[in-house]
């Protein structure tokens, strides 16, 4: 049995201080929601959350920006502007397998480069492996075997030193074709840092009778960083520390500024204040190669040093230039001199010839009139007698 209540019929009072206390009761309740959301704990994982898009959204912007091409530009300059984005708290996530919306944007860039070309797959290999974008590892090996990007790629292998079977014999492979072919095989930065630095005894010995740049840096992986090690190649050790200056300045005695130049581009930047005298010397001089060696002391390795920073605010840049302006503004005016003076020279000339010229003509002339008047004074003469 149903009991059916009509409601309609029936009218409820209205009485202000009802809705009055329902709004109050309303409003606090919503408050206290709202005080508890924000006294509530925040957990680890959602603060990584929260913060993680923030350390890479530039780079990640920048990966989004050149999606799927380069414009009017090389992808070697677009891949280094690339990578300038990413800032150190950026690349320590990388390299700890973190910030997947930027494994996610390398990994849609390299699959549109399986239509778009070898520009834009080079472009992800290298930026790839100078990020070393930890959950892109097969990526990293991948581009090992790419032309143009591989040394970046080897580099990142022997940066992460991950243990699979792949990545230790890929290190291997590339340590034996460096000891065979010692100044044709590029040397990974990251190689000079670890332990297998202590297997290039003889990379070194090629590199100091070759003169090669770089010989120092693997001489202090070798035989400065490593002397505590039992290992340690004593050998090759008792050669010189430094001699990279030594070939540099010699390389400079004699002209050469581009023989010099990958010298000082990767030595010791203690070594870099004693070629500021030897610029002084091109700059005085204003000697061909000036400006190149202006342009890596105190442009490109200007912070390697204190002393070079002020130093070089007494050398102006790009002196050649206005040497070259110059010396062909000199040889124009001499030239106008010289014409100058000639044609002066050949007026004054031509117009002694002229006056010679006229006189021989009044000289003519009147031995003609003394020849035509002799015979008519002897006639005359003859008369009167």
């Amino acid at each position: 049995m149903r009991h059916t209540v009509n409601v309609t019929s029936q009218r409820i009072p209205f009485h202000p201080s009802s809705a009055l206390l329902a709004s109050v009761l309303l409003f606090s309740g919503l408050i206290s929601q709202d005080v508890k959301a924000q006294v509530h704990p925040v957990s680890a994982t959602e603060e990584i959350q929260r913060q993680s898009p923030q350390t890479c959204q530039t780079l990640l912007t920048q990966l989004r920006w050149h999606q799927p091409f380069f414009g009017t530009r090389q992808w070697q300059e677009v891949a280094q502007e690339t990578v300038s984005y990413a800032q150190p708290q950026c690349r320590q996530a990388l390299a700890n397998g973190q910030q997947p919306e930027i494994a996610h944007a390398l990994q849609s860039l390299f699959n549109w480069s399986q239509t778009e070309g070898t520009a834009l797959r080079r472009y992800v290999f290298r930026v790839t492996c100078q990020l070393r974008v930890q959950s892109l590892y097969d990526l990293i090996l991948e581009g090992s075997h790419e032309p143009g990007v591989f040394v970046d790629c080897v580099d990142a292998v022997f940066a992460l030193q991950r243990q699979e079977q792949d990545s230790v014999s890929l290190r291997q492979r590339y340590l034996d074709g460096l000891l065979q072919h010692p100044l044709t095989t590029p040397i990974p930065p990251s190689l000079l840092q670890g332990t297998d630095a202590s297997q290039l005894a003889p990379v070194l010995l090629a590199y100091d009778r070759a003169k090669q740049p770089k010989r120092d840096s693997l001489f202090a992986a070798l035989c400065l960083r490593s002397a505590q090690q039992p290992n340690a190649q004593h050998e090759v050790c008792q050669l010189p520390p430094a001699r990279e200056p030594d070939w540099a300045k010699e390389a400079l005695a004699q002209g050469q500024v581009t023989a010099a130049l990958p010298y000082l581009a990767t030595m010791n930047g203690a070594h870099l204040p004693d070629f500021l005298p030897i610029l002084q010397r091109y700059d005085a001089q204003r000697l061909p190669g000036r400006d190149k060696l202006h342009h890596m002391i105190c442009q490109q390795r200007v912070l390697a040093d204190r002393q070079l920073l002020s130093a070089c605010q007494g050398f102006s840049f790009d002196a050649e230039p206005r040497w070259l302006h110059q010396q062909k503004t000199d040889e124009l005016n001499q030239a106008r001199r010289a014409y100058y003076y000639t044609a002066m020279s050949m007026g004054i000339s031509l117009g002694f010839l002229s006056i010679l010229l006229v006189g021989r003509a009044i000289l003519i002339s009147r031995r003609r009139a003394l020849a035509e008047l002799s015979p008519l004074a002897l006639s005359v003469d003859h008369a009167v007698g």
